[in-house]
């Protein structure tokens, strides 16, 4: 065997050696078990730790005044039957007083407003719905019969029905109104003359929410009628709401933003001024939302509002009754009606009664 050959055979054997030791140890590394790892976080699989923070139950919509009985008009901004147009789901004082008001899932539109109404209803107050401009009976002639006005929808109030609700305000009728995000250009229409205006955008929060960042929490800024015994109110999806002149009566957390800006800060989202109270929410007065948080003593309490104080003493004429309607161009006299058309003026050809010709 040459010298070659004996150093190829004398390298093969070393690389044979070799991987039957590396072999060998591995297999007792192997006999020895499995090395040790660090555990895997599985906090993500565990609902208890993912289901996001909601705020806690609250109790019933329930009235502390003791007024005697009260009308409310309350505008929804569309048809005021049920859906597929059952029957009311709340009554309109038409006959006698029920003794129970139905607040039953196909309520329709008035389903929105149902923990309030039927708040109103169990105290003794009567409630009438006004269904838009093409209701039985003018939103004028209501109002001068009715000591308070709800409206969730002031972008579908019209001309002549903003004037009157606005004569209704100024004469010291209680009102509510809720304007959603998206109608506050609207609401500024209709609250301007009392300070009050909306602005774009909605508000959310990342932090502090009822499960999801565009339900805020309102807190009260200061003792009131509206926030006696409220701790915090759930709005789902409100518009930030100013006033001058009058009061901010929530406002959200410092960590909230406003859609538009992307600002953080607190926010007002409900005030009031005078014997109007205006809300950038309508979802708090919803059934599945009474009774989050402090929703339902905050109903509670708007309630107590509409029916609390003098009477309005409001008139908008004979023009606003059903069949009263004024002739277009003519006016209405302070305390009168529109005076009869006189008699013509007899022309030089004309003949008087007699027959005879006059001159």
């Amino acid at each position: 065997m040459n010298v070659d050959l004996r150093t190829t055979v004398g390298a093969f054997a070393l690389v044979f050696l070799a991987v039957v030791g590396v072999a060998a140890v591995g297999g007792v590394v192997l006999d020895g078990g499995s090395p040790e790892t660090d555990a895997v976080a599985d906090d993500h699989w565990r609902l208890d730790t993912v289901e996001p923070e909601t705020v806690s139950e609250g109790g019933e919509v329930e009235m502390e005044s003791s007024e005697p009985s009260n009308t409310v008009v309350v505008h929804l901004g569309g048809a005021a039957a049920g859906l597929g147009g059952s029957a009311p789901v709340l009554p309109i004082e038409d006959g006698d007083a029920p003794t129970k008001a139905d607040i039953g899932s196909l309520g329709g539109v008035r389903r929105g407003v149902a923990p309030l109404t039927a708040a109103l209803v169990e105290s003794g107050h009567e409630v009438r719905f006004y269904g838009g401009a093409f209701g039985a009976e003018p939103l004028p002639s209501l109002l001068s019969d009715a000591d308070a006005f709800v409206t969730t929808s002031p972008s579908a109030l019209s001309a002549t029905d903003t004037d009157a609700v606005e004569s209704f305000v100024e004469a010291g009728g209680r009102t509510l109104v809720t304007s959603d995000p998206g109608g506050t250009g609207a609401l500024t229409d209709f609250g301007s003359p009392f300070g009050v205006y909306g602005k774009a955008g909605y508000v959310y929060d990342m932090e502090h929410n009822d499960a999801n960042y565009l339900s805020v929490l309102g807190e009260p800024t200061g003792s009131g009628s509206l926030t006696e015994g409220v701790e915090e109110a759930v709005f789902r999806g409100a518009a930030p709401i100013g006033v001058a002149g009058g009061s901010t009566t929530f406002t959200t957390a410092e960590t909230s933003q406003l859609s538009t800006t992307r600002e953080t800060g607190s926010y007002g989202v409900a005030v009031r001024s005078d014997s109007l109270a205006v809300f950038g929410d309508s979802s708090f007065l919803e059934p599945e939302n009474a009774g989050r948080a402090d929703n339902g003593v905050l109903i509670g309490n708007i309630a107590d509002f509409l029916v609390t104080g003098p009477n309005p003493d409001v008139s908008f004429g004979p023009g606003a009754g059903p069949g009263g309607a004024v002739p277009p161009g003519a006016t209405v006299p302070p305390g009168g009606t529109t005076p009869p058309p006189g008699p013509p003026e007899p022309s030089g050809n004309e003949t008087d009664p007699s027959g005879n010709a006059t001159a």
